[in-house]
């Protein structure tokens, strides 16, 4: 399906699902995936879609103001059009019994509609600013509705009039949705939090803050045990209702993971906040540290294996003790999110990168800041130090490498080529090799054959069907791995500047890659909340040792695993 995906709904039994794109009229699939139908070119760009609880109408919210009756088998009959929004219509939802349609648009109303007899059976107007969403009560008499007001407003039905307004949201009400027992009134924010109504007294029962941004979905199971919520933030959090403590299933993306340099732990970088040490052998969680305030994009381990160091949206750079799993210290300066940080060789140093548009090298043992190199004129995404600690590399949203002089805090050289944003960078151990990643789906190796001042382009590297996200090279400089948003890993041969092999098994963006220190796995981290481990072995088929999973904090075992 062409375009950003607006919304989706499942039709009676599940065995039917419409989805409304940016670019082009909505499509009915079945479960087995096969296209059912296409329906009029009118609803194209959608903001919404509801079956009828029978199954044979699809409702469709129109960007023109009307809401398109249709059938959802494609049966070519005409859609039947109820007008009387002014505005774009964001939400759509029928009555359990079918007898009635309601909609909320951008003209600050919700409406009734009788869709036997098409026609609007009421104007509910109260809201005061855009309807984002609406939800019938399980028996259909009472009417939900939230928007950009920041109220959930309970309407009745039969009255046609206002029975309460909620208010605790910070930010726009995009989504709600009742418990199967119509007791209890969920909605979501774009402040992020998620909260739970009593709709008979009126009250707050609690708020769900586990998202770092916008929630724009809730669904509660039919069991009204579990509740979803979807966010902005590319997550979805599942919730458990049973009992007085809500407690959050997180299914988290994991950014980044980094080896010890004993290839004993492996830390990953996890949306929930926290950063989590893996043992290896035994694959499980030995620690998780918590301390950031929101999702964490970057981690790595010192030379020595005593510290690690990582950094995230809370714009904070942290040093961990790796033995005691305590906190040190939280490094600030940076304006803005910090994508990345490495250690110097020695130790000694520790580099960050930021949205601010900076590179800035800290002093690790006095935890201060040394100097903040500028340069990129965009969102700096990475840096690596050279094996000899002489040199930095940085990445940037500006198309741009840039090397730095390490002891000098000056620049080096601007490295030109890439077609989009530069994504990442990565030293081979030879130290005169570099490559790097970026949004226009190429990886590039750099060669500076006496200075990096004078470095070229050698080669550019193609296979990649989206952005590339990471490289490393192995230990000994032979293999190049990288990932990406085509959901896969790539294995390269650097002497012969040739693909060697795709490693597929993730299920959504791959944000990281890494060797392990003594080069025999490859581990990737990725936005389906995983983290997985291969067997680069040239010599043998690359397949999957292991599987990780960052939200539920154990072991999912596959074929090749042993636990």
């Amino acid at each position: 399906m062409a375009g950003q995906v607006r919304a989706i709904a499942f039709g009676p039994g599940g065995r039917t699902l419409a989805a409304t794109s940016t670019e082009g009229p909505v499509r009915v699939w079945d479960t087995d995936g096969h296209l059912v139908a296409v329906l009029p070119a009118q609803t194209a760009d959608a903001r919404a879609v509801a079956f009828a609880p029978d199954g044979r109408t699809l409702a469709v919210a129109g960007t023109d103001g009307t809401v398109r009756l249709c059938d959802p088998a494609g049966g070519g009959a005409p859609a039947v059009e109820l007008a009387g929004h002014t505005g774009r219509v964001d939400s759509l939802a029928y009555a359990p019994d079918g007898g009635a349609l309601v909609s909320g648009g951008a003209d600050g109303t919700v409406r009734l509609w009788d869709p036997v007899a098409a026609r609007q059976s009421a104007v509910l107007a109260g809201q005061g600013a855009e309807v984002l969403a609406v939800a019938f009560a399980p028996d259909g008499r009472t009417v939900a509705s939230g928007g950009v007001d920041r109220t959930l407003r309970l309407w009745d039905v039969a009255g046609r009039r206002t029975t309460m307004a909620l208010t605790g949201h910070n930010d726009d009400i995009n989504a709600v949705a009742y418990t199967p027992d119509g007791s209890a009134l969920v909605s979501a924010g774009g402040d992020g939090t998620t909260r739970l109504w009593d709709v008979r007294g009126g009250r707050a029962l609690a708020t769900l803050a586990g998202h770092t941004d916008y929630v724009l979905g809730v669904a509660v199971d039919p069991g009204g045990t579990l509740l979803a919520t979807a966010a902005f933030d590319q997550s979805v959090v599942l919730w458990d209702l049973r009992g007085p403590v809500l407690t959050a299933r997180p299914f988290t993306e994991v950014w980044q993971a980094a080896y010890s340099p004993d290839g004993k732990l492996l830390a990953t970088a996890d949306a929930d906040h926290t950063v989590r040490l893996w043992e290896v052998a035994g694959r499980r969680v030995a620690a998780s540290l918590a301390g950031h305030t929101e999702a964490v994009f970057a981690v790595a381990f010192s030379p020595d294996g005593r510290l690690l160091a990582s950094a995230g949206s809370d714009g904070t750079v942290r040093l961990w003790d790796v033995a005691s799993r305590t906190e040190l210290s939280a490094l600030t300066g940076h304006g803005g999110i910090v994508y990345a940080v490495a250690f110097s060789p020695d130790g000694r140093l520790l580099a960050s990168a930021g949205s601010d548009r900076t590179v800035r090298l800290w002093d690790v043992a006095s935890r201060t800041e040394l100097s903040t190199l500028t340069g990129h004129t965009d969102f700096a995404n990475d840096v690596a130090f050279s094996p000899d600690g002489r040199t930095l590399a940085s990445a940037g949203d500006d198309l741009t490498v840039r090397l730095w002089d390490v002891a000098g805090r000056r620049p080096l050289a601007t490295l030109r080529g890439h077609a989009g944003a530069v994504r990442a960078v990565a030293f081979g151990p030879d130290g005169r090799t570099l490559a790097s990643s970026g949004n226009d789906g190429t990886v590039r190796l750099w060669e500076a054959p006496r200075s990096w001042a004078a470095a070229t382009s050698a080669t550019v590297l193609s296979g990649h069907t989206g952005s590339v996200r990471a490289v490393a090279f192995s230990p000994d400089g032979k293999w190049l791995a990288s990932s990406g948003n085509d959901r896969t890993v790539r294995l390269w041969e650097v002497a012969g500047r040739r693909p060697w092999a795709a490693l597929t098994g993730h299920t959504s963006a791959v944000w990281g890659v890494v060797f392990s220190p003594d080069g025999r796995t490859v581990a990737s981290s990725s936005n389906d909340g995983t983290v997985r481990l291969w067997d680069p072995d040239p010599r043998a088929r690359q397949a999957e040792i292991c599987r990780l999973d960052a939200g539920a904090e154990w072991p999912k075992n596959s074929p090749a695993c042993t636990f």
